[in-house]
C-alpha cells in the first residue's frame, strides 16, 4: 500500500524553509551579486500554446523525465536545509512590484531538475541556473557546479509586514504545491492531480516545466503556468495567485488522457493527522494533539454541511461522500489554541485550512477521503480529492476551473459547527460512547426545541443526550452505540422544528 505522498517537507516544527535557513551555517561560493535572469532564446508563449504542447505529449508515448544529477546525491536532511538561496539573486529583485521568486536546488527528496521560464510580453525565456545563486555547505560546494538546474521555486510577497517578504507559495516535487494565510506556518499541501491516491500502484504526475509571468506593477497577483506529465495523461495548468490575509489560487487546467482514467483525483490535498485531544498518542509524547488538519468539511450541492473528523486508523481506510455539483470541500484546522497542542515549536494551531471552491459545475462524483495508519508526524497520511463519476476517455480533453483558499476556514456555515469529537468505552452500558461538541449562533439561547438526530446503520443507539456546554453558544451531544457490524458510518446533527441547525457530523467507526 502506497503512502499518500513522499515523506514530509519539513523542518523542525514545519517552519517555512526561509525561517529554517536563516539559522543555518553556510559557505558562500565566489560570485557576483546579480539577480536571476532569463537570458536564453525567446519563444512565443500563451496558454493556447501550452495546451497544444500538452495535447501533443498525450498523443505520444510517455517519456520519463531525465534522471537528476549525482552531484548532491545522498545529501543529508540537515545539509540540504543548510543550502540557502541568496536573496540578491532573486528573480524580479530590481523591478517595481512587491513579488519575488527564489529557487531550490535539486537534492535530497527533490533530485529532479525542472525547467523554469520567465514570461514577459508574450515571450518565454529560460531562467539561467548558476550554483553561485546558493550558499552551500563546504563539503558539498565543490560538486555544486554539476547540479544542473532547479528543483522548484518559491514566491514571496509582504504577507505579514510591509517591510518584509514572506513566502506565499512553493512549487516543488511531483505536482505538489503549498501556501498559507497571514500569520500562519506551512502545513498541508495541494496537488495538481492525484491518480489512485491512497490506493495500490498510485501514480504521481509531475510538473516538468514552469512559466512565471512577470508581474505588472500595481497588480495584486502573480501567474504561474505549468506543464504536467505522467504515464496516464498530460496537462496544462495556470495558477493565478492573489496574496492577502487568505491567499487564493485560481486554477485552470486542461488535461489530456493517454488512457481511460477512472482513478483521477481533482483538487487533491495531502495532510497529516497523528492524534487529537482526548486520544492516546501512538508513542510517548508530551503533546496534547499533533495534526496539520483535524477534519474534512464538505458543502454539498444540495446545501448540506458535513463535518468528518479525521482519524489515524489502525488500518488503511477510504471513505466516499457522493454528491452532484459540490459547492466546496477541504481539509480544515479548527483547533486554534496553542493549548490544544502544547507545542511551541511546531505551532500546529497556526497551520492553514484549505478550501476548494469549484468555479463551474462538476457534475456527479464523490469526495474521497483516504486515511492511512502512521506512527510518525513526518508522514502525510491523509488525502482528499474529488473523483468524477464518469471515467475520462483516452484522447479526450478535460477542462477544470476551481479556486483554492489558504488560511482561516472559508465559507463557514451559519449553523452550529462541530469543534470537538471524543469517543471511548461506556462500561456501564456496555456500549461505545461518542460526544460531539457544537458551537454557533443557533445555540445562543436555551436548548428548548433543539433535538439530536443520530443514525447508526449497522448498530443500535442505546441512549442519547443533549446538554449545554460551559462555553458561549455551545452544546454537547452524546450517545451510546452498540455495534452490530464491524464498520458503521455514523451521523448526527441538531434540528429545531425538523430543520437542521448544525452541520451533519459523520464518523466511520470500525470494530
Amino acid at each position: 500500500m502506497t503512502k499518500c505522498s513522499v515523506s514530509r517537507r519539513a523542518a523542525l516544527g514545519r517552519l517555512t524553509l526561509s525561517a529554517v535557513l536563516a539559522f543555518a551555517p553556510r559557505l558562500a561560493l565566489a560570485r557576483q551579486a546579480s539577480p536571476a535572469e532569463a537570458n536564453g532564446p525567446a519563444t512565443p508563449f500563451s496558454i493556447d500554446i501550452l495546451r497544444e504542447t500538452a495535447r501533443r505529449l498525450a498523443q505520444a508515448a510517455y517519456v520519463a523525465p531525465r534522471p537528476g544529477p549525482d552531484s548532491l546525491k545522498g545529501i543529508s536532511y540537515d545539509d540540504y536545509f543548510k543550502i540557502r538561496f541568496r536573496p540578491d539573486h532573486a528573480l524580479w529583485r530590481e523591478q517595481n512590484h512587491p513579488f519575488r521568486a527564489e529557487f531550490f536546488p535539486p537534492a535530497y527528496l527533490y533530485p529532479q531538475p525542472v525547467e523554469i521560464n520567465e514570461v514577459a510580453d508574450g515571450l518565454a525565456r529560460p531562467i539561467d541556473f548558476s550554483p553561485a545563486m546558493f550558499d552551500i555547505p563546504g563539503e558539498h560546494a565543490a560538486s555544486a557546479e554539476d547540479m544542473g538546474g532547479f528543483s522548484g521555486f518559491r514566491l514571496q510577497w509582504p504577507l505579514n509586514r510591509d517591510d518584509k517578504l514572506d513566502e506565499i507559495a512553493v512549487f516543488q516535487g511531483a505536482s505538489y504545491f503549498r501556501s498559507l494565510g497571514r500569520g500562519q506556518y506551512y502545513g498541508l499541501s495541494a496537488r495538481g492531480l492525484a491518480i489512485g491516491a491512497g490506493e495500490p500502484a498510485e501514480e504521481f504526475p509531475v510538473f516538468t516545466r514552469f512559466w512565471l509571468e512577470r508581474p505588472i506593477p500595481g497588480f495584486d497577483r502573480v501567474i504561474v503556468h505549468a506543464l504536467m506529465e505522467s504515464r496516464s495523461c498530460a496537462g496544462a495548468y495556470s495558477f493565478t495567485i492573489r496574496p492577502g490575509p487568505v491567499v487564493t489560487f485560481d486554477v485552470e487546467a486542461s488535461i489530456f488522457p493517454r488512457v481511460a482514467m477512472d482513478r483521477a483525483g481533482i483538487a487533491a490535498q495531502s495532510s497529516m493527522f497523528l492524534f487529537k485531544v482526548g486520544e492516546s498518542p501512538p508513542s510517548d509524547d508530551f503533546r496534547t494533539a499533533v495534526h496539520d488538519s483535524d477534519g474534512l468539511s464538505i458543502w454539498t450541492g444540495s446545501g448540506e454541511r458535513i463535518w468528518r473528523p479525521l482519524q489515524n486508523p489502525k488500518a488503511h481506510q477510504i471513505s466516499r461522500f457522493e454528491d452532484e455539483n459540490p459547492r466546496g470541500f477541504g481539509l480544515m484546522q479548527r483547533s486554534r489554541s496553542v493549548e490544544d497542542y502544547g507545542d511551541l515549536q511546531a505551532r500546529y494551531d497556526l497551520r492553514p485550512s484549505l478550501w476548494v471552491e469549484p468555479l463551474e459545475p462538476w457534475g456527479k462524483g464523490a469526495v474521497h477521503l483516504a486515511e492511512l495508519a502512521t506512527t510518525r508526524e513526518s508522514d502525510d497520511n491523509i488525502a482528499v480529492f474529488w473523483r468524477p463519476e464518469k471515467p475520462w476517455a483516452a484522447g479526450s480533453r478535460v477542462d477544470l476551473r476551481y479556486r483554492l483558499h489558504w488560511g482561516a476556514e472559508a465559507f463557514g456555515s451559519a449553523g452550529a459547527r462541530v469543534f470537538r469529537t471524543r469517543t471511548g468505552a461506556d462500561a456501564q452500558a456496555g456500549a461505545r460512547m461518542f460526544s460531539i461538541d457544537f458551537s454557533g449562533q443557533p445555540l445562543a439561547g436555551p436548548l428548548d426545541g433543539v433535538e439530536l438526530e443520530v443514525a447508526a446503520p449497522g448498530g443500535e443507539v442505546d441512549w442519547q443526550t443533549l446538554a449545554p456546554y460551559p462555553a458561549a453558544q455551545s452544546a454537547r451531544a452524546s450517545f451510546g452505540l452498540k455495534p452490530e457490524a464491524t464498520k458503521i458510518e455514523l451521523s448526527a446533527r441538531l434540528v429545531r422544528g425538523g430543520a437542521p441547525i448544525s452541520e451533519t457530523w459523520r464518523y466511520l467507526w470500525t470494530g
